[in-house]
């Protein structure tokens, strides 16, 4: 069974136009950053900020619409996500295009707490990630039951430092210079959630 699909024009379609030069910059965010701050916005009934992370063309297609209309994009746009999301995998395209592949816990029709899956389309429009369309439904994605791509080797390479003279390669690190790659226990996953801890944002980095 499948939710309906839910593009970003579907969910937010009834939003107002935000005048772009109150916007911050964000050129140098990932697009999984970009569409936290999206779903927590859409989590915090912010329709301002939703419409934000929109592309130019959808702003465009939300002027002059009621306050009625507006409101039930927003109830819409609430009751189609989970509360929290997992991102399982990230595909990036080129030609500035990048899906994600996301999780999270969502009580809907079946009347019980359950994972759905989404699939977020982003675009980069003028230096920045926009959040295109999002589809979520109970199906698990089948990129999802694939091992995730390996590491480049240059990037192996540096991440084993090696001891001079004779011996083995040292596998792992104590100096912190190298995160993600230090002796000890490894970090939680990371989990976008509406409200995040200082622990939650480290986990995310």
């Amino acid at each position: 069974m499948k939710l309906p699909v839910r593009r970003l024009a579907a969910a937010i379609a009834l939003l107002v136009l935000l005048p772009l030069a109150a916007l911050p910059a964000r050129s140098a965010e990932e697009p999984e950053a970009v569409y936290a701050k999206y779903h927590r916005a859409a989590m915090a009934g912010n329709l301002e900020d939703m419409l934000a992370y929109g592309p130019a063309q959808r702003r465009a297609e939300m002027r002059g619409l009621s306050a009625a209309h507006k409101e039930a994009a927003l109830k819409m746009a609430r009751y189609m996500m989970p509360r929290a999301f997992t991102l399982e995998r990230k595909a990036m395209n080129p030609k500035g295009r990048a899906t994600l592949f996301v999780s999270g816990p969502w009580e809907g029709a079946r009347n019980r707490m359950e994972t759905i899956y989404g699939i977020v389309n982003m675009v980069l429009e003028n230096g920045e990630w926009k959040v295109d369309e999002a589809n979520w439904s109970y199906d698990k994605p089948p990129i999802l039951a694939t091992p995730k791509p390996a590491a480049p080797p240059a990037a192996a390479d540096k991440a084993v430092p090696k001891v001079a003279g004779k011996g083995a390669p040292v596998v792992g690190s104590m100096s912190s210079a190298t995160p993600g790659r230090t002796l000890g226990t490894a970090k939680e996953p990371c989990v976008y959630k509406p409200v995040m801890t200082a622990v939650d944002v480290e986990n995310c980095k």
